[in-house]
């Protein structure tokens, strides 16, 4: 499934190579919190020291993506993410 953050992601990696930190702003839906962070560690600019933080509303929110995102790369919470 392609989700619109998918779109820009190139822009953004660029921005983030030219720039220590880059604020992302999109609507409900965009792949902000479930792909973005995932398309980020694959990329290999990235190094390990490197962080990446997402801002959620919620505890039970961030919860919930820490857990999504983890299981989406085989780990336990807490190892890379969360």
């Amino acid at each position: 499934m392609s989700l619109p953050i998918e779109q820009i992601f190139s822009s953004l990696s660029t921005a983030l190579v030219q720039h220590d930190r880059v604020i992302l702003q999109a609507p409900p839906g965009a792949g902000k919190s479930t792909r973005l962070p995932l398309l980020l560690l694959k990329e290999q600019k990235y190094s390990p020291a490197k962080q990446i933080i997402l801002l959620e509303p919620r505890r039970v929110a961030a919860r919930q993506i820490a857990d999504y995102l983890a299981k989406q790369i085989n780990e336990k919470v807490g190892k890379t993410i969360g």
